[in-house]
């Protein structure tokens, strides 16, 4: 059995006594300033409840799917790399001959731009995503509107075309570096 710990005079317990009500919230504290701003009033959401949860399970489900469509991105740029590489550790260990060289070098390429491809498509869907989910937003409540507005749009996509350039570049020099790579190990 274990006992309660010790607790010195005037110090008050972490539980209430059984049976007691449950003691009331500590109300907000005051701004220290009268020179902050107020804080903005809660306008609710126009919506009916179940129109209220559908639009919120619809938000949820669209940014899950841009979760999923960056990891795939991301997926693609590891797949595409561990290819280039076993064929580049392959062909260092066993010499192709030159035509089987030239052969893999194009089957590489061709990979490379379907990988290209698969990242750009899963971007455009990205896109998609980020347009259902601002015009779901547009019925939520003024505090949700303004929480979700916090980083700007630019911003945001700036930094999504960002990771993207840096996605594709990737490929493009690496499939160019390995390329090489087995012309040279090919000779």
């Amino acid at each position: 059995m274990a006992l309660p710990p010790k607790q010195t005079p005037g110090q008050a317990s972490a539980r209430p006594p059984a049976g007691a009500p449950p003691r009331p919230l500590a109300p907000k504290a005051a701004p220290a300033d009268d020179d902050a701003p107020e804080q903005e009033k809660l306008i609710p959401s126009e919506l009916d409840d179940a129109t209220h949860a559908e639009f919120r399970m619809l938000y949820d489900i669209a940014a899950q799917n841009v979760l999923f469509a960056k990891r795939q991105q991301w997926r693609v740029v590891e797949y595409f790399t561990l290819l280039g590489l076993a064929l580049v550790a392959i062909g260092a260990t066993i010499p192709f001959a030159p035509d089987v060289a030239r052969f893999i070098s194009g089957f590489l390429v061709f990979v490379g731009a379907v990988s290209v491809a698969v990242i750009l498509m899963l971007q455009s869907w990205q896109g998609n995503e980020h347009a259902k989910m601002a015009y779901l937003v547009g019925d939520f409540s003024n505090l949700a509107r303004s929480a979700l507005r916090r980083k700007p749009k630019l911003a945001s996509d700036l930094h999504r075309y960002f990771i993207l350039a840096v996605m594709l570049l990737y490929i493009v020099v690496l499939d160019v570096v390995i390329f090489r790579l087995l012309g040279d190990i090919g000779r």
